[in-house]
């Protein structure tokens, strides 16, 4: 029976956490979306309406032109040990899948990268290919009657291949067999999501019985339905088991990316908040030369008639006569300003 036991991040374990989970609890993996496109149409997908085509995203950075540079630059931004690649189905789009694989293995070969897919069109030849370029880990979301994807990649493969599926309310039943058939085909895990409401398909659950919980984001049951399951599935199966809670992706997962990504990107006079945040003063000035002679230049950026400078000089350049504003800014690509306020001295 594998021991049970609940990370500090809320996720229940029934046995070992797979590696791509540990890194993604420690926010230290980068995602890429590698397209919308998918096969399947299932009912509970959360993909946003901007994500359900051919769209490319690297962490929070749209990618237009794909190319090394911007790749690999990205991923040292957010400063990660490994990459999840996601959509969508990444092997809808098997060939830029296969590049950022590459890409990535060439330059860090240590790195290590998970995927997932719906299994439709994983195939001996696919699976070969993966497994060459260096994919360390398969994660499978299959229908019923695609099951046997999960054992053709275990024996095709070098790499550790398990499952993952939702948490749909009340479906303790159908988790238990499909976790006695990964016990018996030797799979190495099945990872347990929480199930999420999000704009598109809020429709199809409520109209399915399902009901948001307090939250606004989970489905009531879900998270009961998983536990049950694990527990029951540990008592009787040998079978790595990861419930994994909603709360875990931003809480952790990202906040803790967007954290580092902070602290890699920050530029001098800019001070990284617990939060992730970059926070700096503001100032507006006619004359920049006058600012200079109050702080020093490497801790001085003055672009279009605004300075741009330490917190440590706030009260500096208040006694000076300058309007002060603290400004607290996302490290995401679009640099977001997420409040801006005037300083006002003690």
């Amino acid at each position: 029976m594998p021991l049970i036991r609940e990370l500090p991040t809320g996720s229940i374990v029934a046995g070992k956490l797979p590696k791509g989970c540990e890194l993604c609890q420690r926010g230290r993996k980068s995602v890429v979306f590698i397209t919308g496109l998918c096969p399947r149409r299932c009912f509970y997908c959360p993909l946003s309406r901007d994500r359900r085509r051919d769209v490319l995203f690297i962490n929070e950075k749209a990618v237009l032109k794909l190319d090394e540079k911007t790749l690999i630059s990205e991923i040292l931004k957010s400063d990660s040990l490994g990459v999840g690649i996601t959509g969508g189905d990444p092997l809808a789009k098997l060939e830029r899948t296969n590049f950022i694989i590459k890409v990535l293995k060439d330059y860090f070969p240590e790195m290590h990268i998970h995927l997932y897919t719906t299994g439709v069109t994983l195939t001996k030849t696919v699976l070969s290919k993966l497994d060459k370029i260096g994919l360390d880990e398969l994660r499978i979301h299959p229908k019923p009657r695609n099951w046997d994807k999960i054992e053709l990649a275990l024996r095709e493969s070098g790499m550790d291949v398990g499952a993952e599926i939702p948490a749909l309310p009340g479906s303790e039943r159908e988790i238990i067999k499909f976790a006695e058939y990964l016990t018996d085909v030797g799979a190495h895990f099945l990872n347990i999501n929480e199930l999420e409401f999000s704009e598109t398909n809020a429709i199809a659950l409520l109209q399915r019985g399902y009901r948001m919980n307090e939250d606004y984001i989970t489905a009531k049951g879900s998270r009961d339905t998983a536990i049950r399951a694990l527990k029951q599935a540990a008592r009787e199966l040998d079978l790595n088991i990861h419930f994994c809670p909603a709360v875990v992706k931003d809480r952790y997962q990202t906040s803790l990316r967007l954290y580092r990504k902070a602290v890699v990107t920050a530029k001098n006079y800019q001070q990284v908040t617990d939060e992730g945040l970059l926070k700096y003063l503001e100032i507006i000035t006619e004359n920049p030369g006058k600012i200079r002679e109050l702080i020093p230049a490497p801790l001085l950026e003055i672009m279009e008639g605004k300075a741009y400078t330490s917190m440590f000089f706030a009260d500096r350049l208040a006694k000076a006569g300058y309007d002060v504003y603290i400004v607290e800014e996302s490290p995401t690509p679009q640099r977001q300003i997420l409040n801006r306020e005037r300083y006002k001295p003690y």
